[in-house]
Formats: structure tokens, C-alpha cells, sequence
């Protein structure tokens, strides 16, 4: 059923609809002799994807593929809009996050009998990726890309000029605060004017599974949550000093103060020396002339546990399309050996292909020269938990909480406790 059914939109006209809630064309998805793919990214992503879907066209001229962008924010919501409406895309680039929140939805086509009569091989993909978008034995998508959360980009002008030695795989949460203190510059007025360590946005995982702690008690098939530790909060405490005691790292009213600029606009501009982000940054960063730049992993925490998010996107096929057998060509071909060498080659994401990621299309000598660490990092990447309601716990009842401690409201043993009430009487949603 659909989340939006009865509310009325049905009754505004075909414009109307694609103008108001979606600014696509008024053509429906379905129409023979086209079909839509809906993804979210910045300019330069959706160029890279739409060079993809260029090749692919070359060889399918009977298909045509019309790409629509819809800012990330707004993107699950426009997508469940649409499809109420009836002017749903075809395929959808859809992240582990969503994929059970989707299928719970009754959204995606199950892919099972397009993969068995291609005889469409899935033993290539990374096996944790390939399960992330399995449910109860059904195939929902098709892994694209991973992205372990486990990136710290580091400005090696910086590093030199601190006469530091740069950070390797190997170091801790010790070391990264020791460099981040003598990384970070503060003028005569006390205005910092280079932060040793930022983050793309509070990227909390890292810091928790690396003290110990975890969200649930599995992210595969989670049962119950499993946050409310002291490893937990030990970890979310050590972000917070970053912030609020050491002053290596800009808080809220940091980023507010500088009008707007985002974290990785920081690290383009040498404001800050190191950065946690993800991969998707490497082409932008590419541009970079000023400073030469690399990666290293997210340390290890204080009993030498390493652990962050994993991230993934893939492609799937509506339930609504009613080209599904172009949209299979299309989603086999973008998660298949051809789209992913070429992705591979951009830098935009460690490629969901073993052989792709091990091969020379990725790790192809281009910044970021220590890319092969990204291959090990599988092996400390988590992924959320593939619960159908995770998205609405996360946005609902931890991150307001989690903001509280990064200005100092309130402690983060106070925000697990907090957390912990919220979702008392909010058991996980499981397909």
C-alpha cells in the first residue's frame, strides 16, 4: 500500500504533479520508448552518472534513459510521492540505508528471476553488499559501490609544515588528537584560523564501534538496540572533547560562524588539515592545486578496536515501471563489470565488484595514492542497521539528541539515556 494514498494528490494534474513535487517532465514512466532513472547526488556525481548512461546507450540505442536528480534531502519522500502518483521513475539508486524501508513498502520489484534466466552472476560482489540488499531471500537491488565511513583525508602541506609525519593505517585516537593540537591555529583575537580535524557532518559511528560500542545487536537481521553501553558513550564522549575541551575540531556555532561553509569546503581551502569524510569527495578533492592531499583510516580506539559505518548504493526496479525487463538492462549493466570499471576510474566510490576493486580501473595510481587501504577497510565497516524503520529512529529520536551534545546542552551519557527512553515503546521494524 502506498504511504500516500487518499491524500488528494491523485486529484492534481499531470504539471501540476511533475512541477510542484518533482520538476520533472510530464511524460509518464512507462512510455515505451523511454525509461527514468531517479538518483540523488552533487552536479558532479550526476555527471559522472550520466557519462554511464551515455556508454550504455551506445550499445542499447532501443533505450532510452532519462535521468532525474533529486536532492538527497528531499529524495525518499519525492520518491514515494511519485509513486503514489502514478509518474514513478523506473529504476532508483537506492542505498542500504532505505532498501528495507523500500521493500517493507512493497516499492521494489524483486530481482530473483531477472538475475536467474541472464544467469546473471552475483558471486563477484562483495559479500556483506550482496546481503544488505537481500531480504527474506529476495534480491532488491543490485549493489553499485561501497563506501566505508572510515576516511580521514589529510592535507599533507599542512602536515609538513607542522613537521609532522603523516598519518598511517596503523595510528589511534591518541595520535590523531596529538596532531590535531599541532594542526590547529588560533590567531591574536583567538579566532581559529586552521582546525586540526573536522568532520563532513557528526559522523558518531566511527567513534562508538571503535570504543566498542554498536547500535544494535545485528545490523544484518537486528533484533533489539544494544547503544545504551559505556563503550558507547565513551566514544561519543571523545568527539565531544574534540569540540568542546581540545577546540581541534569546529562545533555548530563554528560552522555557523563562517556563513554557511561546509566541512569539506574547509579542507578545500586548507582551513582545516584533516577531514572525515567519504569517498564520494575524492573528484572534487582532485581539483584541489594548492596542497598535495591523501588518506589514511580512521584510528584505532583506546583497547585497539577499529570499527565505522559502511555505506553502499545500488539500483533497483520499481514495482510500477512498466518497462521493467529495459530497466533490467540498464540496472545489470551500471552494477555489472562495464559500469563499474568505469565508475571505478572517476574515484566517486570503491567499487561493489571484488575483482573491480582489486584491479588496476581502481586502484589506477591517481590521488588518493594509499586508495588500497579502502579494500582492508571492509573488514572493520558496519552497516546500519537493515531495519525498515531505522531512517525514521535515526532522523526522529537520535540525531536531535546526539546535536544537543555537540553544543554542550547536554553530556553524551545523558544523550544515550535520553536515546534509550525515546525508544522504549519504539521496537525496530524488520521486513
Amino acid at each position: 500500500m502506498s504511504l500516500f494514498k487518499g491524500t488528494g494528490l491523485l486529484k492534481l494534474g499531470c504539471l501540476g504533479l511533475l512541477l510542484a513535487v518533482l520538476g520533472m517532465g510530464c511524460a509518464k514512466s512507462g512510455s515505451s520508448d523511454s525509461i527514468k532513472l531517479s538518483s540523488w547526488g552533487d552536479p558532479k556525481e550526476n555527471a559522472i552518472l550520466a557519462d554511464l548512461i551515455a556508454d550504455f546507450q551506445k550499445n542499447h540505442p532501443d533505450i532510452k534513459v532519462e535521468l532525474q536528480r533529486v536532492p538527497w534531502g528531499e529524495y525518499k519522500t519525492k520518491l514515494m510521492t511519485s509513486v503514489s502518483a502514478g509518474i514513478a521513475p523506473d529504476v532508483i539508486f537506492v542505498s542500504t540505508d532505505d532498501v528495507a524501508t523500500f521493500a517493507n513498502k512493497e516499492v521494489l520489484e524483486p530481482l530473483d528471476e531477472y538475475i536467474k534466466n541472464d544467469k546473471f552472476s552475483m558471486d563477484d560482489f562483495f559479500p556483506t553488499a550482496r546481503e544488505m540488499y537481500s531480504i527474506n531471500g529476495h534480491q532488491y537491488a543490485l549493489p553499485r559501490d561501497l563506501s566505508p565511513l572510515g576516511i580521514v583525508y589529510y592535507n599533507k602541506k599542512a602536515f609538513d609544515a607542522a613537521h609532522l609525519s603523516y598519518p598511517t593505517d596503523d595510528w589511534n585516537w591518541k595520535e590523531l588528537l596529538a596532531d590535531a593540537k599541532a594542526l590547529t591555529k588560533v590567531d591574536a583575537s583567538g579566532k581559529t584560523t586552521q582546525w586540526g580535524y573536522a568532520e563532513d557532518w557528526p559522523m558518531v559511528e566511527a567513534w562508538a564501534f571503535s570504543a566498542g560500542g554498536r547500535w544494535v545487536d545485528n545490523p544484518m537481521n537486528p533484533n533489539q538496540y544494544a547503544f545504551n553501553t559505556q563503550a558507547f558513550i565513551d566514544g561519543l564522549q571523545f568527539r565531544t572533547d574534540l569540540i568542546l575541551k581540545y577546540k581541534v575540531c569546529p562545533g555548530p556555532s563554528n560552522m555557523t560562524a563562517m556563513g554557511g561553509l561546509g566541512a569539506s569546503d574547509l579542507f578545500t581551502n586548507g582551513s582545516t588539515a584533516m577531514l572525515m569524510a567519504g569517498m564520494w569527495k575524492i573528484p572534487a578533492f582532485r581539483d584541489i592545486k594548492e596542497f598535495d592531499w591523501d588518506i589514511a583510516m580512521f584510528p584505532k580506539g583506546p583497547t585497539g578496536q577499529r570499527g565505522f559505518l559502511n555505506g553502499s548504493s545500488g539500483y533497483g526496479i520499481l514495482k510500477a515501471s512498466k518497462n521493467k525487463q529495459k530497466a533490467w538492462e540498464l540496472v545489470k549493466y551500471l552494477s555489472g563489470p562495464a559500469g563499474d570499471k568505469k565508475l571505478a576510474s572517476t574515484g566517486l566510490a570503491q567499487p561493489a565488484l571484488k575483482s573491480v576493486s582489486d584491479s588496476g580501473a581502481f586502484l589506477d595510481g591517481q590521488k588518493p595514492t594509499n586508495k588500497k587501504m579502502l579494500n582492508s577497510a571492509q573488514a572493520y565497516a558496519i552497516f546500519a542497521p537493515r531495519a525498515a524503520n531505522w531512517s525514521e529512529v535515526m532522523s526522529g529520536s537520535i540525531i536531535p539528541v546526539l546535536d544537543q551534545i555537540w553544543t554542550g546542552k547536554i553530556t553524551p551519557a545523558e544523550a544515550v539515556a535520553k536515546i534509550a527512553e525515546n525508544l522504549k515503546d519504539k521496537p525496530l521494524v524488520i521486513k
